[in-house]
């Protein structure tokens, strides 16, 4: 396994629709967005930059932070030229939502590494995601709840509920070491999101072990690297995708997913693909567990940072 140092929260959010609130099937993109937003409209000082770079303040500001990380002068990975983001959002593919006045909204977000002493700035952004509106009709919610929960035990630490003034800025720390083993020798990992691995120079539609460990390395290490201990730097990441070639791949449902969403220039339009559905491997995953159980976490390959590569490991 990988030395790595990297803490993450866990957050799960409730919102309540003020109006209509209409949503795409995977709606991960437009809830990261707004959340950019907001985040923007409330830590900017310097709002007459066009970008981030060259801001003496990027380095502390809660959204240069999130939004424009910057490397750490020890790390130049070229596979590292634009760092991945320490605010990660949960959001699962499923169909188009149309959330009713009155009904709720849930999601999960994960706040990583140097991310986590801008929780304020983070809780106070979610709430004003509401009230600037989402979606095609740009719905208005209200912030029900912010709850920092540890996935794989039950507990939950209340940080934020509606009216309520007070906030609670102590949640739950997990770190890789924190994460449960996998005893089990057959796991089926469940695909919640559209996953985008590239092997080959394409994206990846057979996703042997070796592929995924690969996928996961990389994820992983690189926000370590950027947003953790710096602990992975220089390790060997070459022994796990080895030992992986003894996992078998023993059976493989997948399906193509795929959604259109805003590009960077106006009227521009790109599309999130990627494949879904339920991978199965048999073996001992002893020396993965961590990095399984973290890529559960935080996701794994390319748009993980709204939500895409989102896994469950169910044991057998």
């Amino acid at each position: 396994m990988l030395p790595l140092d990297l803490p993450f929260s866990v957050l799960r959010a409730t919102l309540t629709a003020r109006e209509e609130v209409r949503l795409p099937p995977f709606p991960g993109s437009k809830l990261e967005g707004a959340f950019g937003r907001a985040l923007y409209n409330l830590a900017c000082t310097q709002p007459q930059r066009d970008t981030c770079v060259g801001c003496p303040l990027r380095s502390i500001c809660p959204y240069g932070l999130s939004y424009a990380p910057l490397l750490p002068p020890e790390v130049g990975a070229s596979s590292l030229a634009t760092p991945p983001r320490p605010v990660i959002f949960r959001v699962a593919y499923g169909a188009e939502q149309v959330i009713k006045a009155g009904e709720s909204l849930t999601f999960g977000l994960v706040v990583v590494g140097v991310a986590l002493p801008q929780l304020p700035y983070m809780l106070a952004a979610l709430r004003e995601v509401g009230e600037q509106g989402i979606g095609r009709t740009g719905g208005r919610l209200e912030l029900d709840e912010v709850v920092s929960v540890q996935p794989y035990t039950g507990q939950e630490v209340t940080l934020l509920r509606g009216g309520d003034l007070s906030v609670h800025l102590t949640p739950l720390l997990m770190r890789p070491a924190d994460l449960p083993a996998i005893s089990a020798a057959r796991i089926r990992l469940h695909l919640r999101s559209p996953l985008h691995i590239k092997h080959d120079g394409v994206i990846a539609e057979d996703i042997q072990f070796t592929v995924l460990v690969r996928a996961l390395q990389r994820r992983i290490s690189n926000l370590e690297q950027v947003h953790g201990g710096c602990q992975s730097l220089g390790a060997d990441f070459g022994a796990l995708p080895e030992q992986a070639r003894n996992i078998q791949t023993t059976h493989q449902y997948l399906r193509s997913a795929s959604q259109l969403r805003k590009g960077r220039r106006p009227g521009e339009k790109t599309s999130i693909e990627g494949v879904m559905g339920t991978l199965e491997y048999v073996g001992d995953f002893t020396p993965f567990a961590s990095l399984l159980r973290l890529g559960e976490q935080l996701g794994v390959g390319k748009w993980a940072h709204f939500g895409a590569g989102l896994y469950d490991i169910e044991e057998e």
